[in-house]
């Protein structure tokens, strides 16, 4: 689901628009709601919304300057503007950024959710294109590779893997696909050569073309014969020969790949420029490999201590190649963590050194998949630990403490805890702050405000305000006055 923030300065406009647009109908997660431009960049900031919903006119920080500000921080946010009579130049300006929706006040209900299922489907086209893609940077081609080490070391893993990368890798799970199983002399020649063609015809290739021995197998989205027709006949003009072409899902299709491929100790992936990368089926008939296999999926999976893991896979790693390190390293940790945090991970791996400190990085963060409640208790201690920090957000805390998805985690953090995440965040701020004053008389509001995490004094005032009910000199004068009567 996407997300939203909705910004405007007057408080009946928000709250009307906040509870009479279905936006979970629309496929949209309204997850903050802001009272002016410089409230509304600072959700933006960490909560990084795929839609903004904001006033052109707005103190502090008006629509137009929030729009450069996010434009200059290349921000990936689309944005609706809402402007009253006479305000077009505003609204003209905001459009030289890339805006794209203008709306004029009174805004009809109708007319607003027409224009945010306008921008969804914008988004979505973008990212369909974005994935589409996928398999023509490292990262896709690394997935693809911790894929096919998996199925060749448990073919009964095929269905569960399929289900995990589907909004990864870009076929849908019940997409049927045209598998041509072809047999070439020179397999690397064959397959760069191929590469070529299917760029040239536009044909979608949600699989990199693989290899077992003289067998190559080309994984396409063909729903034409003529297209197949002219795919077969590519095969031959370039000395190869077509053994089948089958047809199923891509589960059935892996499933058949295996049983084609025969009982192979030695695969090939290729990405989309025919760089070739080896995958071997390693052997798990050592105790000693078995056991840690088992002793690491309880850590990830319960954060149980075990003091001697790391130096036993650093002795096993170690014995091994990076190729035979990698594929242990996949079995041990597939099941217990995100199938795109591992793989994004291991691209980045160039020596068994590297992925020693990988495995370990898993275990100290202590990745929790059994439980919801784990990330959330993550979140606040790395809040309390943290908040001074002004650049704190929930999607950089997502990708690189808790290893969630930063909408999931948006959604379970204030289903857990009652309250957005920005919310948290200042309440647990303001309540520091407070502690700060009723300490530190002598102290200024702007050094109150860089200790709690806020570089922006001005916006420390108005949070403070907003969560307090009066200004900090407000509170620290009444302090200083309770204590003139003890």
């Amino acid at each position: 689901m996407l997300t939203a923030i909705l910004a405007d300065d007057e408080e009946i406009v928000r709250s009307s628009m906040e509870k009479w647009i279905p936006w979970n109908e629309l496929g949209v997660s309204l997850v903050g709601v802001a009272s002016d431009g410089e409230e509304a960049y600072g959700m933006i900031l960490s909560l990084h919304p795929d839609i903004v919903i904001t006033d052109i006119r707005m103190p502090r920080l008006d629509g137009l300057e929030l729009i450069k500000k996010v434009s200059e921080e290349k921000l990936v946010v689309s944005f609706i503007i809402i402007s009253g009579f006479g305000e077009f130049e505003y609204a003209q300006k905001a459009m030289s950024y890339g805006v794209k929706h203008y709306l004029l006040k009174p805004v009809l209900k109708e007319k607003l959710r027409e224009t945010i299922l306008s921008v969804r489907t914008e988004i979505e086209e973008k990212q369909k294109e974005a994935v589409g893609n996928n398999l023509d940077n490292k990262y896709g081609f690394y997935l693809q590779r911790g894929m096919l080490m998996e199925v060749l070391s448990d073919e009964a893993l095929v269905e569960s893997i399929v289900e995990r990368s589907h909004k990864i890798i870009p076929f849908d799970v019940n997409e049927v696909l045209s598998m041509l199983v072809t047999e070439a002399l020179e397999t690397d020649k064959f397959v760069i050569s191929m590469l070529s063609v299917i760029k040239k015809e536009g044909i979608k290739m949600p699989v990199f073309p693989i290899t077992a021995g003289r067998k190559v197998f080309l994984i396409l989205s063909i729903s034409s014969l003529a297209v197949l027709e002219k795919m077969k006949d590519e095969v031959e003009a370039r000395r190869g020969f077509v053994l089948s072409v089958l047809r199923g899902t891509p589960s059935e299709l892996i499933h058949r790949f295996l049983k084609e491929a025969g009982n192979i100790k030695t695969a090939s992936i290729y990405d989309g420029d025919g760089h070739r990368e080896s995958v071997r089926v390693l052997p798990r008939t050592k105790d000693d490999e078995e056991k840690l296999i088992e002793r690491y999926r309880k850590v990830l999976a319960t954060g149980e201590e075990d003091p001697s893991i790391i130096d036993d896979i650093t002795r096993i790693f170690s014995s091994k190649n990076l190729e035979e390190a990698e594929s242990l390293f996949v079995i041990m940790a597939m099941k217990n963590t995100d199938y795109t945090l591992l793989f994004k991970e291991l691209g980045n791996v160039k020596d068994v050194d590297e992925l020693i400190a990988l495995a370990r990085s898993f275990i100290e963060h202590r990745i929790p998949r059994n439980t919801e409640l784990f990330p959330v208790e993550i979140l606040k201690k790395y809040i309390a630990e943290n908040f001074s920090n002004p650049d704190i957000s929930l999607k950089w805390i997502s990708e690189n403490v808790v290893y969630m998805n930063p909408e999931y985690l948006s959604r379970l953090f204030q289903k857990e805890v009652g309250q957005r995440f920005t919310d948290y965040l200042n309440t647990t701020r303001v309540n520091e702050a407070c502690k700060l004053m009723n300490v530190y008389h002598q102290s200024t509001v702007s050094e109150i405000a860089e200790k709690v995490g806020y570089s922006n004094p001005g916006y420390f005032f108005h949070i403070f305000r907003r969560y307090t009910g009066m200004t900090p000199g407000e509170y620290m004068e009444k302090n200083r006055k309770g204590e003139d009567h003890e």
